[in-house]
């Protein structure tokens, strides 16, 4: 009778496991591939003061003109942001990577929204990956 209940326990109690191990290797093999930086977005609002910054950080990077943010314990939320362009670079000492001061781009999406990212300072090549020289219609 008990190796019945261990059985039926065990079972799930693996699954979890298992599925706990793959969200860790996903999420560190993400983190740790070429081009991946810290980074916190916030949309901007014409006339309105500026959101403040998420408290949590996600990890980016620049697919073309697409700049990739990936969200969430499990890195599972993935929110893709269409760049024109770069219109605004500045450093911000409201926004923190822990002991890190931070480094802030304010880019300009295809559909005319604007958004501000934040990394850290010595990750602003990546930030700045983006160019006004883009042929964007």
């Amino acid at each position: 009778m008990i190796w019945i209940i261990l059985a039926a326990l065990g079972v799930p109690l693996w699954l979890i496991v298992g599925m706990l191990a793959g969200v860790v290797w996903s999420r560190r093999r993400f983190k740790n591939s070429i081009g991946t930086f810290p980074c916190k977005v916030r949309t901007l609002t014409a006339g309105e003061p500026p959101p403040a910054w998420p408290r949590t950080k996600g990890y980016a990077v620049w697919v073309h003109d697409v700049l990739l943010v990936h969200t969430g314990v499990a890195l599972a939320r993935y929110t893709p942001y269409a760049v024109r362009d770069l219109a605004e670079t500045r450093d911000d000492a409201a926004v923190r990577f822990g002991d890190a001061a931070a480094a802030t781009v304010v880019l300009r999406l295809d559909d005319g929204t604007m958004i501000e990212v934040a990394a850290p300072a010595d990750q602003r090549h990546p930030l700045e990956r983006i160019t006004t020289t883009s042929d964007h219609a």
